[in-house]
């Protein structure tokens, strides 16, 4: 029992609501992104279908750095620290080469990775600040999120090991997302960043 609470208060203490277990483990993301008016009918759409809260009310500020001579980009990679809060929780997050590998790790702070990186060169090519609530539902989480001058996104996304499950579970995302009342006219195939810049987002990464 002891242990339990243990658990749970060390949940708690990065604004957890519930152990993540392995939706997070994996190389490679899968990911749709959906624009909706609101985003209201569709928390209560998964709710009704038992879906969990992991993270609620998290302002999440994604710094991503890059060498000055724009190496990672040009390698179709990214290199992301991101900020949460009111949880103070941190993650490094590596993305590419190509458009599903991903991988991320919590960390104890920003200042001291940010000293570091800045150390071993990178420089920061911009930030996005975004509103964001990450539910989990079966196989996916599912993430509500809300940014300043872009509006209202659904996300729908899995990780996995396996290069050769990529396209089962972009079959399965979709089938989900019919489910949830999200058509292909809603998806958004550019980053979040890239919409911030106006780019087309070709050649750019899924921005989680």
């Amino acid at each position: 029992m002891a242990a339990a609470i243990s658990t749970t208060t060390a949940l708690q203490a990065k604004g957890m609501l519930c152990d993540p277990g392995s939706h997070f483990d994996g190389r490679y993301e899968v990911e749709r992104k959906y624009r909706v008016h609101s985003l209201e009918p569709f928390r209560s759409k998964i709710l009704s279908m038992g879906a969990v809260p992991f993270t609620l009310g998290n302002v999440e500020t994604d710094i991503f750095l890059d060498q000055p001579d724009g190496r990672l980009a040009l390698n179709d990679q990214q290199q992301v620290v991101r900020l949460m809060q009111p949880s103070g929780r941190v993650l490094w997050i590596c993305k590419g080469p190509g458009s599903d590998r991903c991988v991320a790790m919590d960390l104890d702070g920003s200042e001291k990775t940010l000293e570091m990186l800045s150390a071993l060169g990178f420089v920061g090519t911009g930030r996005l600040v975004k509103q964001r609530d990450i539910y989990f539902a079966g196989d996916f989480h599912i993430t509500l999120d809300r940014l300043e001058g872009l509006g209202c996104f659904v996300e729908i996304a899995v990780m996995s090991d396996a290069a050769d499950s990529l396209s089962y579970w972009a079959t399965r995302i979709g089938e989900f997302a019919n489910g949830l009342g999200l058509d292909a006219a809603q998806a958004e195939e550019r980053s979040y960043r890239a919409m911030m810049t106006g780019k087309d987002g070709a050649g750019d990464l899924p921005q989680t």
